[in-house]
C-alpha cells in the first residue's frame, strides 16, 4: 500500500507542477525547488559533517536552477558562478589540457564517483 501511495503522490506532484507552470507560477516553483535543494544539501552535510551523494547532486544542479530565476540576486549569483568557472577553466583547464565541456563533465563525473565512495564509507551499518 505504501508503494501505491508513493506513486500516487508522485503523479500528483507532476500534475500539480504542470498546473503551477500553466497558470504562470513557474518562478515560484523554481524558488521552492532551490530552497528544497538547499535543505537537502544541509541535511546531508549535517548528518555526518561530510558532503555525500545528495549534497553533491544538489551542488551540481543548484547553479542551473538559480540562474533560471529572474531577479537581482540570481543575476548577481550567476555572475559569481561565471567568475568561479572562469577561474576553474583557466587554472584547471590548462593544467588538465582539455576543452571547457570536457573539464566540466570530468569534474561532475569525478564528484559523483567520489561522493558515492564517501557515502558508502560513512554510512552507518545496517543501511
Amino acid at each position: 500500500m505504501t508503494k501505491i501511495l508513493a506513486w500516487v503522490g508522485f503523479a500528483l506532484a507532476v500534475i500539480g507542477g504542470a498546473g503551477l507552470v500553466g497558470v504562470g507560477l513557474s518562478a515560484a516553483v523554481q524558488i521552492i525547488a532551490v530552497l528544497g535543494v538547499l535543505i537537502v544539501i544541509g541535511i546531508d552535510i549535517a548528518k555526518d559533517r561530510i558532503p555525500n551523494h545528495y549534497a553533491v547532486i544538489g551542488a551540481f544542479v543548484l547553479p542551473s536552477m538559480i540562474v533560471t530565476i529572474n531577479g537581482e540576486f540570481p543575476r548577481w549569483l550567476s555572475a559569481r558562478l561565471a567568475d568561479l568557472w572562469g577561474w576553474a577553466e583557466s587554472s584547471l583547464g590548462n593544467w588538465v589540457g582539455t576543452t571547457t565541456v570536457g573539464l566540466a563533465l570530468g569534474a561532475v563525473v569525478i564528484s559523483f564517483l567520489v561522493s558515492s565512495k564517501t557515502a558508502n564509507s560513512t554510512r552507518p551499518r545496517g543501511w
